[in-house]
């Protein structure tokens, strides 16, 4: 058998830089694994992930969610606030009540101590009745013991 023809080939061509790193490959980088220990950048690191290279998708019905949520919550607010605000008119009411109470004993008090001075210096006809009656309580009570006694003690006091 003959050999082979000889195939033409035209001359080699250097390679350009541009080419080049159109063929350049990146190596992998795990997130995880990094078996050598090369330090690597995170604008890299998050290169190699392709997390950019995807289009956010948020559905409709997230939104509709997150709003419903957000509603509610600041209801729920509005209502702590409200009920927190009524507790506190209610507790300053029940305090300016006792206010008030504390301060009608104190006036009573005042006016009582303040009516004792005036009536014990004025009031003569008063002391003048209460010793009237002390006196005819004094006369009952000896009276009585008279009648108790034995009957000729009796003629005795009597006179």
């Amino acid at each position: 058998p003959s050999p082979p023809p000889p195939v033409m080939h035209s001359p080699t061509r250097k390679v350009t830089v541009k080419e080049q790193q159109e063929w350049r490959i990146p190596p992998c980088i795990s997130n995880w694994k990094n078996a050598k220990g090369y330090t690597i950048p995170l604008d890299k690191r998050l290169a190699a992930d392709g997390r950019g290279l995807q289009q956010v998708h948020i559905n409709e019905n997230f939104a509709k969610l997150a709003e419903a949520l957000y509603i509610a919550d600041r209801k729920a607010r509005e209502a702590v606030e409200t009920r927190a605000q009524l507790e506190k008119k209610i507790a300053q009411k029940e305090k300016e009540k006792k206010e008030e109470h504390l301060r009608q004993l104190a006036q009573k008090a005042r006016e009582e101590r303040a009516g004792i001075r005036t009536q014990a210096a004025t009031d003569k006809e008063a002391r003048e009745r209460d010793q009237l009656r002390y006196d005819r309580h004094k006369e009952r009570q000896r009276d009585r013991n008279i009648a108790r006694t034995a009957p000729d003690k009796r003629s005795k006091l009597e006179k």
